[in-house]
């Protein structure tokens, strides 16, 4: 029967053409979707800050939430970047605040906390494309502490997330007079500068009002994003986030981060009703 098997011969021949498109479906599917295209702007914050703001696409008239990413002792940029990512992938607008000069370890020259809350908040209630209304802090050890110990001379804010601030009596003592609606609390179980008895005093100790979630990363230590010019599996000392000469060893984690990314990407959004 010769129509019948030309028809099974095109049936095979069509089968051969998907199968050999396969991969080339396959590859597009596990590609990683694109950053979108993204405006950045240097911010002078205050006499004594630098910001930069990364505006992600928005639509026209519309003002835009932003996060403000408060750094570490260190100042690394770098270690603010997986966070970064995810925020202005999900259309949140990051502004880095800089106030130790790039990357030097100057605790004691830091201008005080709230000074450095209003310099930052008073630059974003400048700028025409940033809502004042919806803004979140996020620090990281130092700037996390810096973040709520500031909290009760500048103005509110939308919400704060805290990852690993050195949970500590002083910190407890400044969140029962902080106004932030909501908090986030992100630490590890391997971190010996957030012991996990002092991080959920310090949770408890945020008004009754405050709704506060507090997330533990399993096997997590101390600035587990301080990833970049360590080898993998490797340790690091940084700068205690309460500052003086002690020391927090860390040993970074990328997965880790991109779990802790994921965990500030959705406060952040549920905070400023993206």
């Amino acid at each position: 029967m010769p129509h019948l098997d030309c028809r099974i011969a095109r049936v095979w021949r069509l089968l051969a053409a998907l199968f050999l498109l396969l991969p080339a479906w396959a590859s597009r599917a596990d590609e990683p979707a694109p950053m979108p295209e993204v405006e950045v702007e240097l911010l002078r914050l205050g006499e004594a800050g630098t910001g930069i703001l990364s505006l992600p696409p928005q639509p026209a008239g519309r003002r835009m939430a932003v996060a403000v990413v408060l750094h570490d002792l260190d100042g690394s940029p770098i270690r603010g970047g997986a966070y970064a990512d995810r925020l202005l992938a999900g259309g949140v607008a990051v502004l880095a605040a800089d106030f130790a000069g790039g990357g030097a370890e100057s605790g004691p020259d830091l201008p005080h906390p709230a000074v450095r809350l209003q310099a930052v908040l008073d630059a974003v209630a400048r700028h025409a494309r940033l809502d004042p209304g919806r803004v979140v802090l996020l620090g990281l050890g130092e700037g996390a502490r810096a973040a709520l110990l500031g909290g009760a001379e500048a103005p509110p804010v939308a919400g704060l997330a805290l990852l690993y601030p050195g949970c500590d009596p002083l910190l407890a003592l400044a969140a029962t007079a902080s106004r932030a609606p909501r908090v986030l609390l992100l630490h590890g179980t391997a971190d010996a500068v957030n012991p996990a008895a002092a991080c959920d005093r310090l949770a408890a100790a945020f008004p009754p009002g405050c709704r506060v979630s507090q997330r533990r990363l399993a096997g997590a230590t101390y600035g587990w994003d301080a990833y970049a010019g360590v080898p993998p599996g490797g340790a690091i000392r940084l700068a205690h986030p309460a500052g003086g000469p002690g020391r927090a060893w860390s040993r970074p984690d990328v997965t880790a981060t991109l779990v802790a990314a994921d965990r500030v990407l959705g406060f952040v959004l549920a905070t400023t009703g993206q």
